[in-house]
Parts: C-alpha cells; structure tokens; sequence
C-alpha cells in the first residue's frame, strides 16, 4: 500500500514596512497537503478550504504542476494523489502561492527519497516564485530575512515574541502579485532608498534581539508607493486610523497587517 505522508506551510506577511521583497513574518495560518505515491503516472487533486472557486483541482494546479515539473527535472517522475486542506486566503497578499510552491518542494523530496537542504529549498522556491521573502518565512517560520546573492538565497530567521500580535485586513476579491507589482518605479531616488533602508535594519536588528522595542518610524515606507492607482488600492487605513496600541503596519497591494504590541 503506498504510504501517504503531510507537508504543513504557514502563510506569510512580507514587506513590513520598509523590508520590502527582504523580509516576511510566518503567520499562523496553514496550507496542508496530503500526499500518496501512485504506481502509474496520473495525478489527481482535492481541494477543500477557503476560495475554491480559485483553485483548480487538474494538473493546473499550482502544486500538482510544481510537484510534476520538478520530479521530471529529477528524472524522478511519477504519479501521485493530491488532498489539499488550505486556511490561506488566495491572491490577497498573504503568500499563498509561496506556500504551494514551498509545500510541493518539500513534498517532492519526500517522494524522491531526496535529502533536503534549507538552502536548495529556498533557493528553488525564490526562482519559482519571483522573489525570496515570502518563501524563505514559509520554510523557517518566524520572522526572516533573506538576500539573494549569485544564484542562491541566504536566509536568517528568529523567533517573533508572543506579545507581539497581528491584524490582518484582506479584501473579498484576489490580485495577482505580478499585476499589482505595474504600479512600482522603473527607479527610487537615493533619499528613499536611504530612508527604507534605515527602517528596514532598525526592525530586523529589533526583531533578532528577542526583545524588540517597536517604534512607528519603523514602517513609515517610501516604497512601494503607499497610495497605489485603482484597482490596486484593494485596502486603504492610513496610519492615524489604526487600533490603538498600534506599533507599526505593513501593506501588500491586497492586504494591510497591523503590528500590536501591549504598552
């Protein structure tokens, strides 16, 4: 009897502000895929979970397409059934295509018999997924960072106190990341890219001392830009209308999360 096993990968929050395409938060919502070896070369899909009216259940499907594709480049190919139980909103931000990619990485190695490394895994995902932050927090958990260098994707992670708490705002309706990234410059001046960079550092160091003083300068981002042209504008709270107790806030094109932290 073929043995079925489980791959479990959380969604993601990136940018943080001023970390934009450099750092992302694992959040504590799951996409689980369960995994059976076939002995011929079909593939079936079940999906449950939210938004299935976005997720195709053939070979299209962003996992079943990932785990076929790869195990042909592994001369490893074969047939398996696929169920999919998923808590990730879809096309809202909140890194559900890096999740699949990162689980039918993960679920590949299992079916190959491959070791897996930490870097091979993310580094792979990064080339699928277009950018490193999203899938690196996938595969560490926590909060990371990652830097793409030569071909390969270096990524650090730390754990994120538990006083520290997130608000996430999505819209009902989905936005593909590569329309939503039209919006951005062809180039930042040097004042801006200053300004992030200096935010961006400041709330890594923060974050990787384990006991993070969060202040509300952190995320004051000058790119991407803060207001974006409609429909890319899904989710719009400017600061002064945040919760109380607010530390700092992040804005994917769908998706605004908001930082608590008590005091």
């Amino acid at each position: 009897m073929p043995q079925r096993f489980s791959v479990r990968v959380p969604a993601t929050g990136a940018n943080l502000g001023c970390a934009f395409d450099c750092a992302a938060l694992a959040l504590g919502l799951y996409l689980d895929i369960h995994a059976t070896p076939r002995q011929d070369s079909e593939v079936s899909v079940r999906y449950s979970g939210v938004n299935p009216e976005r997720i195709p259940t053939d070979e299209s499907n962003l996992i079943a397409r990932t785990m076929r594709a790869t195990l042909e480049g592994w001369n490893r190919k074969r047939g398996f059934d696929l169920e999919i139980e998923n808590q990730i909103p879809v096309g809202v931000g909140l890194g559900s295509s890096a999740a699949a990619i990162v689980g039918a990485l993960a679920a590949c190695h299992w079916l190959a018999d491959a070791t897996l490394m930490d870097e091979d895994l993310v580094s792979l995902a990064t080339r699928l997924e277009g950018h490193p932050d999203n899938v690196a927090a996938a595969w560490h958990g926590g909060f990371t960072v990652s830097v793409a260098a030569e071909g390969r994707v270096l990524s650090y992670s730390c754990a994120v106190p538990e006083s520290i708490h997130l608000v996430l705002i999505t819209p009902d309706y989905a936005l593909a990341t590569e329309k939503a990234r039209e919006v951005l410059p062809a180039q930042y001046s040097r004042e801006d890219a200053v300004h992030n960079l200096q935010r961006a550092v400041a709330l890594a160091a923060q974050l990787f001392s384990g006991t993070p003083d969060l202040h509300r300068a952190f995320f004051d981002a000058r790119w991407p830009p803060p207001h974006r042209p409609p429909p890319l504008s899904l989710v719009h709270c400017p600061p002064s209308e945040l919760p109380a107790g607010t530390r700092g806030w992040s804005t994917t094109p769908c998706t605004k999360d908001v930082m608590r932290a008590p005091g």
